[in-house]
């Protein structure tokens, strides 16, 4: 098939599926009490993260770290651009306002790992004394730490909005049903990655794009359609620490992937080995996530002509930071 319509096939499967992953995530974080925040930034985080994590496992085997490295960057920066497009189409209170402040700490968790890897990228070879790069240990360290601190503070917020009332009154189906769906959306989304990953860099190179551009624009966006499908699906179904918590775990688990990158690509540091230029777009990711997490702290409901400031600063954010990349990596 044409590239352009391989594209389209596989991304409709992977959407679909990510609708279910959060309709059955939901019910699993219900029935095993483990709370929508901690099923979001792990169970959920790494389903939806599959497109990347199989999609740079084969750039990385081929050879092209730059399109793997830009691709996990970029699709952290695409992840908060879904979440402040949800956040400004949703009605009052917004969506950054129905959370539990203990989103902060996966926020938080996905700004050190995202700084640690371009610490990574910038220091180059000067700090590769291990079989891995230093910057990558530390993020597989600190991924682990982090999760568990995630999982001991997974408290719900104190308050329930009509939307959360509903969601919980609705025929819940049973934990069997929800592993298998589950389950089952897992492999399609596993399964329609690589088409979706193939399409677009067929894409890329007919538009004579460099690989870090391709993998931070095209690929990235692609690569997070799970994730704006279980966002979606989750604000529908009143599960919003399950969006949210999604999409910052999304950020998370993008870095704990450049540890089997790095182990795939041998001996030494692979972010090493890529473009300084790209380190740009992990640091307009860690803005983003800044401006989320305050966000989530700043109750206050008051607007600026009709549209609340902070979603439309984060889009505006994302926009000059793909323009920046694109000039420091095009010099």
């Amino acid at each position: 098939m044409p590239a352009w319509l391989t594209f389209v096939v596989s991304a409709a499967a992977v959407a679909l599926a990510g609708v279910r992953l959060a309709r059955d995530g939901d019910a699993i974080a219900k029935h095993t009490g483990l709370g929508g925040v901690w099923v979001g930034a792990i169970l959920i985080a790494a389903a939806t993260s599959l497109p990347e994590l199989a999609t740079d496992f084969n750039a990385v085997l081929q050879g092209n770290t730059a399109l793997a490295v830009g691709d996990l960057f970029g699709s952290s920066m695409a992840n908060m651009l879904i979440l402040a497009i949800a956040d400004l189409l949703t009605r009052q209170p917004r969506l950054l306002l129905r959370v539990a402040v203990n989103q902060v700490l996966v926020g938080i968790l996905a700004v050190l790992l995202t700084v640690v890897a371009v610490l990574g990228v910038l220091a180059g070879r000067r700090l590769g004394a291990f079989p891995l790069g230093w910057s990558t240990l530390v993020i597989g360290f600190g991924y682990v730490t982090g999760m568990r601190l995630i999982h001991r503070n997974r408290t719900e917020p104190p308050f329930r909005t009509p939307a959360e009332v509903a969601a919980a009154r609705r025929p819940m189906r049973s934990i069997q049903q929800a592993f298998i769906g589950f389950g089952f959306a897992t492999i399609v989304v596993l399964v329609a990655a690589p088409s979706l990953a193939a399409s677009a860099a067929a894409l890329a190179d007919q538009l004579n794009m460099s690989q870090g551009i391709a993998g931070m624009l095209l690929l990235a966006l692609t690569t997070s359609l799970p994730e704006a499908a279980v966002s979606y699906g989750s604000v529908r179904a009143g599960a919003y620490n399950l969006a949210v918590g999604n999409l910052l775990g999304s950020n998370c688990f993008n870095m704990a992937a450049l540890v089997p990158l790095d182990l795939v690509q041998g001996p030494g540091s692979m972010l090493a080995t890529i473009d300084p230029g790209l380190a740009v777009g992990g640091l307009v990711g860690v803005v983003l996530m800044t401006l989320a997490m305050l966000d989530v702290m700043n109750k206050s409901e008051r607007r600026l002509w009709i549209v609340e400031p902070g979603p439309v600063f984060m889009i505006l954010a994302y926009l000059a930071g793909l323009y920046g990349v694109y000039r420091v990596t095009s010099l």
